[in-house]
């Protein structure tokens, strides 16, 4: 834990919902596997498993994920054990911070019983709900399709998980109206913004290679622009997630409005611990306080 103790402090703290995080960042959900805990326990505020179902998906088939520039488009289906294996390897994940768990469903009584599984489980801090998923009592569209439908899940899941921190992940699409709507929904934060939709081909096969979603550098001007927009539309944290991969790619999120920062595809090509170091050392630089830039501009 040696660079915990170099690094961590009051400079680098933030509160996320009443959590106190020792730094802001959060790896992405599904970024992050159990062999890699060992690496990663000095550097991050919160650990954020993969996405749990309630019941064991096998995900999607190969191929699952393609290069493109600056990122990368993957198509995973939200391979996983169920939610009821997740819990029993879930102490795995105790690295002596806060443990959120990221969660979805394919109709709303699925969100809700899986916020009541987790509800009374005193090792989880927060739920996130993954609300990207296709909602098949609605024609297969995403539960960030409207503001409506946003509203419908974390109403019920509000209510079925009443004493923790309760974030939605919304999509690009539509973001704000989505945010206003969630937060009136009863949602203590927002994680700003999923990937983006996007396709590969293989020109030489002349076929469909990868459809999924991309993330990485690529995506980052419009998960910044997204978190601004959110942060100012709404009077609850938001968490930012999309195209971070350095330490100052940290501090233009929080200075755009966040108050956490989610490392992703970043997390496959560099050391987390070098994207935190670079973000103490803009904080030195600087001046400041992490809890102190949220917002800044």
């Amino acid at each position: 834990m040696v660079v915990r103790e170099r690094l961590a402090g009051e400079k680098l703290a933030v509160e996320l919902c009443g959590i106190a995080l020792e730094t802001p960042l959060i790896p992405a959900s599904g970024t992050l596997s159990k062999e890699a805990l060992g690496e990663v326990g000095s550097v991050y505020g919160a650990i954020l498993p993969k996405t749990t179902t309630p019941r064991a998906r096998a995900g999607n088939p190969p191929p699952r994920i393609a290069e493109t520039p600056a990122g990368m488009v993957n198509s995973i289906g939200l391979q996983n054990p169920g939610v009821e294996k997740f819990l029993e390897g879930l102490d795995a994940f105790d690295l002596g911070v806060p443990i959120f768990v990221s969660v979805a469903g394919d109709t709303v009584d699925e969100f809700v019983a899986l916020c009541g599984r987790l509800a009374g489980d005193p090792r989880i801090a927060a739920v996130e709900l993954n609300l990207s998923c296709p909602n098949v009592e609605h024609g297969g569209l995403t539960f960030c399709a409207g503001p409506a439908s946003a509203r419908e899940v974390i109403e019920a899941c509000r209510d079925a998980l009443s004493s923790k921190p309760l974030f939605a992940k919304l999509t690009n699409e539509g973001v704000v109206a989505n945010a206003i709507a969630a937060e009136e929904a009863g949602a203590d934060a927002l994680t700003v913004i999923n990937t983006i939709p996007a396709l590969t081909i293989d020109a030489s096969a002349q076929t469909i290679l990868v459809r999924g979603g991309l993330s990485g550098p690529a995506i980052k001007p419009v998960a910044l622009r997204a978190v601004y927009d959110v942060s100012r539309a709404v009077n609850i944290p938001v968490i930012a997630s999309g195209g971070v991969s350095t330490g100052t790619d940290v501090a233009e999120f929080m200075l755009a409005g966040a108050t956490a920062v989610q490392v992703g595809t970043a997390s496959f090509v560099r050391e987390p611990e070098e994207i935190l170091s670079e973000f103490s050392e803009y904080l030195d630089r600087m001046g400041t306080t992490a809890s102190e830039l949220t917002g800044a501009l």
